[in-house]
């Protein structure tokens, strides 16, 4: 439930992860975050590789953390669009 410091704990968890092998990107989310603003939150931590491809730095693993995952807020039909990347 609200208040039981699931984020709190998740940071901690996400901070003592080696720092050499893994890496972490927090994402929070709120009402407003939709598909065209999360694109460029997922992408903000990845560098070029080669050709298109791109990763995290090095040789490291990534792990997005997205706090705070709700539906957007309904439009003014009263329909909630889920978030959706192709």
């Amino acid at each position: 439930g609200a208040g039981t410091a699931k984020t709190s704990l998740m940071q901690k968890l996400l901070r003592e992860m080696p720092e050499e092998s893994a890496m972490f990107f927090n994402i929070n989310f709120n009402s407003y975050t939709g598909a065209e603003s999360l694109q460029p939150m997922l992408e903000q931590p990845l560098e070029k590789k080669t050709g298109s491809s791109y990763g995290p730095p090095g040789t490291r693993k990534l792990l997005y953390f997205i706090d705070d995952f709700n539906m957007p807020s309904p439009d003014a039909y009263g329909t909630q669009s889920a978030i959706e990347l192709a």
